[in-house]
């Protein structure tokens, strides 16, 4: 088993706030708050919502994108993923999805796109 480094920075409410994982090639992770450890549920409980976005950035190879998962494990939103070693850091994008409670942020990674 391989590990593939994810990261998202997301802003909200005018704050940009990090979200990353080590994840376990080829099962879903959740990514987590990196100052607080918490999940995207608990980080903005009340609701909130996400503006802007920079990345996702995956060290391998993640086919699905990083997906914003709603409180009945729906998708909300799939932010597309890069890979820093293919293509520089890009800008901010706008987003406009609302996120709560319960909600997760998920990615599944791959060491090849085979």
């Amino acid at each position: 088993m391989t590990n593939s480094h994810v990261s998202i920075e997301l802003h909200v409410n005018g704050q940009p706030f990090i979200f990353n994982v080590d994840a376990t090639d080829g099962s879903q992770t959740e990514l987590t708050n990196l100052v607080s450890g918490r999940s995207i549920g608990d980080t903005f409980s009340s609701g909130a919502v996400i503006q802007m976005a920079r990345g996702a950035y995956c060290e391998n190879y993640a086919p699905t994108g990083v997906q914003l998962l709603d409180m009945q494990g729906n998708v909300a939103y799939d932010f597309p993923v890069q890979q820093l070693e293919k293509q520089n850091a890009s800008g901010p994008y706008p987003v406009g999805v609302n996120v709560a409670l319960n909600y997760q942020l998920v990615v599944t990674t791959s060491a090849s796109l085979a």
